[in-house]
């Protein structure tokens, strides 16, 4: 099961790479905003978009269509090995509920790999997709607030603590900024690279765009979002999940659940040698 459009963008779905440093913010030191944050986060990706590329991971994707009062009707387990090219990243699914691809399908996969690959192997379209998603995070992020922020120093680095909460005022001009307009939680970030480290939200109210016909997100709707660094600097991925009940255009079946777990990730030279064991990502 693949996660939808909209599910994607209130994850604030940017590809996760970014510098590293260790210098200390001092404790008293005015926090920035979200503004700010935003862009170091953009920084970041662009000055390591090359070394993200060196990395190829393995993702668990569990997903499952439940009725309205949770129970499972129909459940999917797919995994894929995921890479990048020129920071945009690419999924080859290799098993589906625990079998192999058959010779049929693994050409047809093959296909669609290398033609995404080919696709954004060009740096003009990779650039143009980098830049659709800059502009959907920027639709969210304007439509919420980051209060009651706080510092701590965590393993010699500043992370920033915030509750996510709507701005009060704000009028929403599309879907994206709807859906954010009703989601409340909790993140915590990467004070010098603005990057995300941990996020938790869900919808406080029902939300239904033309009766529902276009969309909706009714009340309990959540997602959990983890990313960590690795030495060289690079943000990934290794958790993302939620559940509840959200439709949006042609997405059939409102009541989900998901749960895509990154591990086993390899660090390859740029001739495709391994340089690094793999290594699972809790």
């Amino acid at each position: 099961m693949r996660i939808p459009a909209h599910v994607c963008m209130l994850m604030l779905c940017l590809p996760g790479s970014g510098a590293i440093f260790y210098a200390q913010t001092p404790a008293n030191a005015p926090l920035p905003d979200s503004r700010q944050l935003f862009e170091r986060a953009l920084a970041s990706e662009k000055k390591l978009a090359a070394e993200q590329e060196r990395y190829e991971c393995r993702i668990t994707d569990e997903g499952a269509e439940t009725d309205k009062n949770g129970k499972v009707k129909h459940e999917n387990v797919a995994v894929q090995e995921q890479f990048y090219v020129n920071g945009v990243p690419i999924e080859r699914t290799l098993s589906k509920n625990g079998k192999d691809l058959t010779p049929d399908q693994t050409r047809k996969e093959d296909e669609r790999v290398m033609k995404e690959t080919v696709k954004y192997s060009d740096k003009a379209r990779a650039d143009k997709e980098a830049a659709k998603q800059e502009h959907e995070a920027e639709d969210i992020l304007s439509a919420m607030m980051l209060t009651n922020g706080r510092r701590e120093q965590i393993n010699g680095r500043s992370v920033l603590f915030y509750n996510i909460v709507p701005n009060p005022g704000f009028q929403a001009k599309n879907m994206n900024q709807r859906f954010a307009t009703v989601m409340q939680g909790t993140i915590s970030l990467d004070e010098q690279t603005g990057e995300l480290i941990e996020m938790n939200i869900k919808s406080v109210k029902d939300l239904k765009i033309v009766g529902g016909v276009i969309g909706s997100l009714n009340k309990g709707f959540w997602l959990h979002v983890h990313n960590h660094q690795e030495p060289d600097g690079v943000w990934l991925n290794d958790l993302s999940e939620g559940s509840g009940d959200a439709r949006a255009l042609l997405f059939i079946h409102p009541y989900f659940r998901f749960k895509e777990t990154t591990g086993s990730c390899h660090l390859y030279t740029t001739s495709a040698s391994q340089v690094a064991p793999a290594k699972t990502m809790q």
